[in-house]
């Protein structure tokens, strides 16, 4: 699984927590309220590799109350189950 961008730290995005946002690949909709319509179009800002991802979570786990996966669409990318597990081993919450 690739990341196609990555905010270290939100205090809106997950309320009452302290949580990154990842956003992930595969969105297929082109919705023409998109706020990250480059990742519909195959255009990524970053690429992170999840045992990257992982990485920095680790690090960051006294950091963090939570992580917000985000996109293009989530649930429509195969992996997202798999990136759910791991984070969640992690000892952090997971909000879509």
């Amino acid at each position: 699984m690739i990341l196609a961008g990555l905010q270290n730290s939100s205090l809106i995005d997950y309320p009452g927590k302290v949580a990154c946002v990842a956003f992930l690949t595969g969105c297929n909709f082109t919705c023409p309220y998109c706020h990250n319509p480059e990742l519909a179009r195959g255009r990524f800002p970053q690429r992170i590799a999840l045992d990257r991802f992982l990485a920095f979570l680790s690090q960051r786990r006294l950091l963090l109350d939570g992580v917000v996966v985000s996109g293009g669409e989530p649930t429509l990318n195969p992996d997202l189950p798999a990136l759910r597990r791991a984070v969640k081993k992690l000892g952090l919450p997971v909000k879509l």
